[in-house]
């Protein structure tokens, strides 16, 4: 097994390993400290069944399973299809799945740890995800703004209805059915300490925190949008150009990502993904 950094500040590709035949504890445990120490780790060259990234994802976590019913796969709904590929004219999976800025499931009371990806195919041109290290964004602040920060707490929500910082993809109508469904809005600390490392992160995102709680609404949006732009400084954004095989492991807690899009025609990106259940944020 070899581990190289991809970036100076987060992000590491692992090689030489193949998951199926990974027995070794020690081998396992090598893998989870890289995943904690890099925030994002990719293991090259993979080709594993539905039922073999179940397996490896159990090594992270137990698995969550996604709050929308569509784009499940159809005989293991703890996997989510994020496709480009129509089938007899439809859809088969996500095609603008996290468009935005987000951390997974941070509408959620007990948001995911980590988010695994595995790519089927990918395109020539086009298909990215980029990755923000949140750390490296808490840091950044001036001590002023990390102070007043410390104890505030943002609103976040699956919505994008409630959300005027982002569109409804074109694949979801109206957006009512997929986005309107009554799930309540959840409140979490804007400066998150992560569970394992005890390291501060920046744990608000464009697409999921509508709002301050408590602040006045134009306050409230002036303070998020600062919090955005440090966020978003590309000396701390890694982006992933996916290869075929890859299987891309992130850490919720401590992490953004965004899919890029601009997939080039006839390009396909088909990818399952996986994620597992984390704690309450703190």
């Amino acid at each position: 097994m070899q581990i190289k950094k991809l970036t100076n500040t987060f992000g590491a590709e692992i090689i030489d390993v193949n998951i199926p035949n990974l027995t070794d504890r020690g081998d396992l445990d090598t893998i989870m400290e890289a995943f904690l120490a890099y925030q994002v780790i990719v293991i090259r060259n993979q080709k594993l069944s539905p039922v073999e990234q179940k397996k490896f994802s159990e090594e992270f976590g137990d698995l969550d399973i996604h709050i929308s019913s569509k784009n499940k796969h159809k005989d293991h709904p703890e996997l989510l299809i994020l496709s480009n590929k129509k089938i007899n004219g439809e859809w088969i999976g996500a095609t603008n799945a996290g468009d935005e800025w987000h951390t997974d499931t941070q509408y959620m009371p007990i948001p995911s740890k980590c988010t695994m990806l595995h790519a089927l195919e990918v395109p020539e041109e086009g298909g990215e995800t980029a990755f923000i290290n949140t750390y490296a964004a808490f840091e950044a602040l001036p001590v002023s703004t990390q102070n007043k920060i410390r104890d505030l707490k943002g609103v976040n929500s699956w919505n994008r209805l409630k959300n005027p910082r982002v569109k409804i993809p074109k694949q979801h109508g109206d957006g009512k059915s997929v986005y309107d469904i009554g799930h309540p809005d959840v409140i979490h600390p804007i400066v998150r300490s992560h569970p394992e490392t005890g390291r501060p992160a920046l744990y608000v995102s464009p697409r999921h925190t509508l709002f301050v709680k408590g602040m006045p609404v134009k306050e409230s949006e002036e303070l998020l949008q600062e919090l955005f732009s440090v966020q978003q400084n590309p000396q701390i954004i890694y982006t992933h150009k996916w290869r075929l095989g890859d299987v891309l492991i992130w850490d919720n807690r401590c992490t953004l990502h965004k899919g890029m899009g601009d997939i080039k025609a006839p390009g396909i990106r088909h990818l399952h993904r996986t994620l597992m259940a984390g704690s309450v944020p703190v």
